[in-house]
């Protein structure tokens, strides 16, 4: 059989997605309104949660020990998103960096010459999540990497994200589950991951290494509102839920196919502001970070600051930071790959005429 183009493979996932969006996410439509009224409704069944059975790896680039429970910097969104998965019925084990990765993209750790240690340690879960996933096959089990022989500790440096899932998915989940994982979630991060800085993120970089081991792979991050005074109050659980039922309408529809790669944002939704529907977007142009280097350097060397600056105005149509900006939730298919199928043909006669 021929294999399909990487673009069409691509279109096919986006419009059943967008048919998922829509539909299944979206509510159903109103009944007919000369509909005869109902008989009275027999006792329901107890239902299946929409999850059940779903083993579900879980990391993020924020770490896995959740110290901060004000700000929720350190890995709130990962025990939040946990809780609410477990809550639907999934089997959840958790490996992630021991401690701060943002912004390590899909980095790895080479091993040069000689082997390099990696320690998988388990992590005391926070009291408030400590009752989360215990009836699971894995018990709700926590683990961070960190790039050490002896045990992590406070100043060990970290695995990033890309590590986290290397060493699961070639190796420790099958000690819980021998045919690994039927899904990897990477999140609830703290901040947002659109436009132009997305491929930098460590969040999504977790997802680009589960995609590379052929596992569905699901990026989920959550706003930081512009006032910074209401950061205790970011809407994890918002994130969460919706993730729930993504994932559930995913399941339904068998779209949790070894090609799948999301990155999902949910906006923070300020007082008196409404949260507007999820929408299939494409990548953004713009910097939702607006980064900026400030000074000036000599043409012998010197230092710059980089700052957060105000982001570039966005010029590409259906953008995530678009969705995000007007309190949407943006999905966006990625494909993994860094590779191009599509815009190859002068290219292609250029390479054909090389001696």
């Amino acid at each position: 059989m021929r294999p399909v183009p990487l673009a069409s493979r691509l279109a096919v996932v986006g419009a059943a997605l967008a048919a998922t969006v829509a539909a299944t996410i979206g509510g159903s439509s109103a009944a007919p309104a000369d509909r005869l009224p109902a008989p009275p409704a027999a006792k329901p069944a107890a239902s299946t949660p929409p999850l059940a059975g779903l083993k579900v790896l879980i990391t993020n680039d924020d770490s896995a020990q959740g110290r901060d429970a004000g700000f929720g910097t350190d890995g709130k969104g990962l025990y939040t998103l946990r809780h609410a998965l477990c809550a639907a019925g999934a089997d959840v084990l958790v490996v992630a960096p021991w401690s701060q990765q943002s912004g390590a993209g899909a980095r790895m750790t080479p091993p040069g010459f000689a082997p390099v240690s990696m320690t998988v340690q388990p992590v005391t879960v926070p009291a408030a999540y400590a009752g989360d996933c215990v009836d699971g096959s894995t018990g709700g089990a926590v683990f961070g990497v960190c790039l050490s022989a002896s045990p992590c500790a406070q100043g060990t440096p970290s695995a990033s994200p890309a590590d986290a899932v290397n060493v699961a998915l070639s190796r420790f989940a099958a000690t819980y589950w021998p045919g690994g994982p039927d899904l990897v979630l990477s999140g609830t991060n703290f901040g947002q991951n659109i436009g132009a800085t997305l491929n930098h993120s460590g969040t999504v970089g977790a997802v680009v290494t589960a995609h590379e081991y052929g596992v569905p792979a699901i990026a989920f991050s959550t706003e930081v509102p512009r006032d910074l005074a209401q950061i205790p109050t970011m809407p994890f659980a918002q994130t969460a839920d919706f993730a729930v039922r993504l994932i559930g309408a995913l399941r339904q529809r068998r779209l949790l196919t070894d090609d799948l790669a999301l990155n999902v944002n949910h906006p923070f939704v300020a007082p008196g502001e409404t949260l507007g529907r999820p929408v299939l977007t494409d990548v953004g142009r713009s910097s939702d970070l607006g980064l900026t280097f400030l000074d000036d350097v000599a043409k012998t060397g010197g230092t710059y600051r980089l700052v957060a600056g105000t982001p570039a105005k966005e010029t590409r149509r259906n953008a995530d930071t678009t969705a995000l900006a007007n309190n949407r939730i943006p999905i966006t298919v990625l494909d993994g790959d860094w590779g191009r199928t599509t815009g190859r043909g002068q290219l292609a006669a250029l390479v054909a005429s090389l001696r």
